[in-house]
């Protein structure tokens, strides 16, 4: 025995950085780590410009029982995150649609904070915010279910005043596409009007299911609007 301690899942976080470091070299952009810069379910990098400029620090996570990795970011510029952004989301597989495609995105959540049920949604065209949507459910017996789903219906109102044709709806909650497609009972009044809503609006919806709090900046915005709007009170 030589006292020699295993980092846990090392591999894995060493295979997400070099991933995300092979995306970000297209962008001019270099990632620095080396045995040192890992600890037990994490890993640090350094963010450097290809002429040696720290642009500062990235820490992915690594989350076995739901085998999913989170960005979490100390970056020093608006541009270098940006760029950071776009190439987390395409090794994620949820990148959004250019804004010249006329395909709009919204990014929805609800929350549930001591009794008050919130919702949020933020509506894009390419990177560009459209509308930020949020609020409180008067009803607050559905809790936090409450609010996911009232963040779609809000969403897609909007859609139906500003004459949006098609968006696509990301979400983490899955009940928001299983019920409304039908895959799961509506089991309480407000599920019934939600699939009758999505059964009425005339706005063609396609559905992405975004695994929560995996640093996908998108949709922590509207995470944290609905937390805004829940804790008002």
């Amino acid at each position: 025995m030589n006292g020699h301690k295993t980092t846990l899942y090392k591999s894995e976080l060493q295979n997400k950085a070099l991933e995300l470091r092979k995306e970000l070299d297209k962008k001019e952009l270099d990632l620095i780590f080396d045995d040192n810069f890992f600890r037990d379910y994490l890993v640090k990098i350094v963010v450097k410009t290809k002429k040696g400029i720290t642009k500062g620090n990235l820490f992915i996570y690594y989350k076995p029982t739901k085998d999913a990795y989170s960005l979490k970011r100390q970056i020093k510029d608006t541009q270098t995150d940006l760029l950071i952004d776009l190439s987390w989301n395409k090794i994620n597989n949820s990148e959004t649609y250019a804004a010249e495609s006329g395909i709009y995105e919204a990014f929805v959540d609800g929350s549930y904070i001591n009794g008050t049920t919130g919702y949020g949604a933020v509506i894009y065209l390419g990177d560009e915010i459209k509308a930020e949507l949020s609020g409180t459910v008067p009803n607050t017996q559905f809790r936090q279910f409450g609010g996911e789903l009232k963040s779609v219906l809000e969403t897609l109102k909007w859609c139906d005043e500003n004459y949006v044709e098609k968006i696509r709806i990301n979400y983490d909650y899955e009940g928001i596409e299983k019920i409304a497609l039908g895959k799961w009972k509506a089991g309480n009044e407000f599920s019934k009007e939600y699939i009758d809503f999505i059964c009425r609006t005339k706005v063609e919806i396609e559905w992405r299911h975004i695994k929560s709090h995996t640093g996908n900046i998108k949709n922590d915005k509207a995470d944290l609007l609905a937390k805004r709007a829940a804790g008002k009170r």
